[in-house]
């Protein structure tokens, strides 16, 4: 079993054994960043251009959008899914993602806790051209952050989440070839939640 395969077990089997030991449930949404980082490559066959060999590395920044929901297995640890959504100029991209952190206060009523995670799962990539097909890929990485709960129901959190991508599609015609990859992709993020 690859290691991917085993990060997505770990993620999955967590999440589905969390309704017999959930204390507090909860939903949320959020906005943030993301960074994606595009690489490229190919060759023309162009007589202007030699026969010449290209290569560029890419970073896209735009607005992400998210909705989660998960349990709160005890004060320090979480699990949870979340959809996404993000477009740029190169692609639009859709994710479902599981994940796990871990929580520790940071004062004595735990109104202030850090938290640091693993995240695995499923991105749909969309290039925004009609040489490149969509596909679907395995994801992986992880967060970190601060969260703040207001009260007995509700929190908030600024985060940072940092996600592999594997994204690889090339195009090949009589003119050329050329290679297109998404490496990874960066978030900062501001999320609410609403614990019941």
């Amino acid at each position: 079993m690859s290691s991917k395969q085993l990060a997505l077990a770990v993620t999955v089997a967590s999440v589905l054994s969390a309704p017999a030991m959930a204390a507090d449930w909860f939903i949320g949404g959020g906005v943030g960043a993301q960074q994606n980082t595009y690489k490229g490559a190919g060759q023309g066959v162009d007589p202007e251009f030699n026969n010449d060999y290209f290569s560029i590395k890419e970073r896209e920044n735009d607005a992400v959008y998210e909705v989660r929901a998960g349990a709160y297995l005890n004060d320090n640890n979480r699990i949870y899914t979340t959809y996404s959504y993000n477009s740029d100029d190169l692609a639009k991209q859709q994710s479902l993602l599981l994940s796990y952190d871990y929580l520790l206060g940071l004062d004595a009523s735990n109104k202030l806790n850090w938290f640091v995670g693993a995240t695995a799962g499923v991105n749909h990539v969309s290039p925004d051209t009609s040489y490149l097909s969509s596909k679907d890929r395995f994801v992986w990485g992880g967060q970190t952050g601060l969260m703040y709960k207001i009260n007995d129901n509700l929190s908030s959190e600024i985060g940072y989440r940092y996600l592999k991508q594997d994204y690889d599609a090339g195009i090949s015609t009589d003119a050329g070839s050329a290679s297109f990859s998404l490496d990874d992709s960066q978030q900062v993020y501001l999320s609410v939640d609403y614990r019941f």
